[in-house]
């Protein structure tokens, strides 16, 4: 590889990237898998995040509390976390450290035990953490625009799972899922900061051992469903407001000026949905656009909050912002702030080895190579106003969105009245 990264694959199948940067102190290390919630069947649901719980209650030869202090004890940290397509272990610590990093990831990732009694308590940890997202408006309605737009696929389910299914997990399935999905060939090892690439490679080949199970199915293709609007009517503060509608997968060319799109739509205070709802009607605190972009498909995303009896409003404008830019498209000089601002923030986040580790993590994980931040800002720079305005009139036309409301409901339960979509999907 060029730019820096080295990458090498293991034996085993474990593929290794590193970034050496020798003018920092520290290391930060990520043990990437290649699954998600999206690879789990209905009765398997929150499977993939229950797996990551349980990579931390106890191993052959640490206890939860061994595992716990085994970096915080030397100053470092160690944490995971699980998205749709990945499970991630994340370790950070002092470049001296980077040893014993290694070990305890390998050790944990490797030989988990999977105990019955710690199966079953983690069952009630994770309830807690079910109830808690149930609690937050804004998880629920994410859960509930995920299912609007994804429907019964894996990509329109919750990550955490439900109460039911979590409840049925045994220490049977969980391994069997484990040796399944936690293959060689599914761990993708990143890691940026004061390291040798050499270094590393013999500390992996030495500590990690996966599991050799039945390869995985991929699932199939996501199919977006046609757009909808769904009110929950629920007793809090604010009435919810989020938008949907599908976008592109992580590999395709015109990403870039999507991502200057988004950005310039609900990206930043300049964006154009924080001054047009925010600063001129004062109608919401935070508003903001997103962007999720898959390996075979993808998203573009609105939320916002406001006071439940301005909610007709802040749609109107909304929908008025939307409708303009899709129908005229940026100006040349709002692109070209925008493709500043985000050159800006490519370059921000290349300052931190945590940063530089996550961009070769999914870099490696959506298209097999490694593009540099360098390339990527050139890619950014050369979007023109015409490739975002064409962009604009094909993904921004308000009637392509599925909106999804939860909150009270003055006046009555957002309808298809207030947000007028498409009689089927485009």
């Amino acid at each position: 590889m060029s730019a820096g990264v080295d990458k090498s694959t293991l034996a085993s199948g474990i593929t290794l990237l590193t970034q050496p940067m020798p003018d920092r102190r520290t290391v930060s290390l990520g043990v990437w898998v290649r699954t998600g919630s999206r690879d789990e069947t209905p009765e398997r649901l929150g499977i993939a995040h229950f797996i990551e719980h349980m990579m931390f209650k106890g191993t052959e030869t640490r206890d939860a509390r061994a595992i716990a202090a085994s970096l915080e004890s030397l100053g470092g940290q160690l944490d995971a976390f699980t998205t749709r397509e990945q499970v991630c272990y994340t370790a950070r610590a002092l470049s001296e450290h980077l040893p014993e990093a290694v070990d305890v990831l390998a050790d944990i990732l490797c030989r988990s035990r999977f105990d019955s009694s710690e199966v079953e308590r983690e069952k009630s940890v994770v309830r807690e953490e079910i109830l808690s997202y149930e609690d937050n408006p804004e998880e629920r309605l994410g859960d509930q625009l995920a299912a609007q737009v994804w429907g019964d696929h894996a990509l329109g389910r919750p990550i955490l799972g439900t109460a039911d299914t979590v409840g049925a997990f045994t220490p049977e399935s969980l391994l069997a899922n484990f040796r399944r999905r936690y293959r060689g060939d599914q761990l993708v090892v990143a890691a940026a900061g004061d390291l040798r690439h050499e270094d590393l490679l013999r500390l992996i080949e030495s500590s990690f051992a996966p599991p050799s199970g039945e390869p995985p199915v991929a699932d199939p293709v996501p199919r977006a469903l046609p757009p909808s609007v769904r009110h929950t009517v629920d007793d809090v503060q604010q009435l919810y407001l989020s938008l949907g509608a599908p976008a592109m997968p992580y590999g395709d060319p015109r990403r870039y000026a999507l991502v200057v799109l988004d950005t310039l739509l609900g990206g930043g205070m300049s964006s154009r949905l924080f001054q047009r709802i925010r600063e001129e009607a004062g109608l919401a605190y935070s508003v903001y656009s997103a962007l999720d972009f898959l390996r075979d498909g993808g998203s573009l995303s609105i939320c916002l909050a406001v006071a439940p009896e301005r909610g007709r409003k802040a749609l109107e404008l909304l929908r008025e912002e939307l409708a303009k830019i899709a129908a005229e498209g940026p100006a040349a000089a709002e692109v070209d702030t925008t493709k500043r601002q985000l050159h800006g923030s490519i370059v921000i986040a290349q300052e931190s080895v945590s940063g530089r580790m996550y961009h070769m993590a999914r870099q490696e994980l959506y298209t097999g190579a490694y593009t540099p931040p360098e390339r990527q800002v050139e890619r950014i720079l050369a979007v023109t106003r015409e490739q975002v305005a064409a962009l604009a009139a094909e993904f921004l036309r308000p009637e392509r969105f599925t909106l999804g409301a939860l909150g009270p409901a003055p006046g009555g339960p957002i309808t298809e009245a207030d947000w007028q979509v498409e009689s089927s999907a485009s």
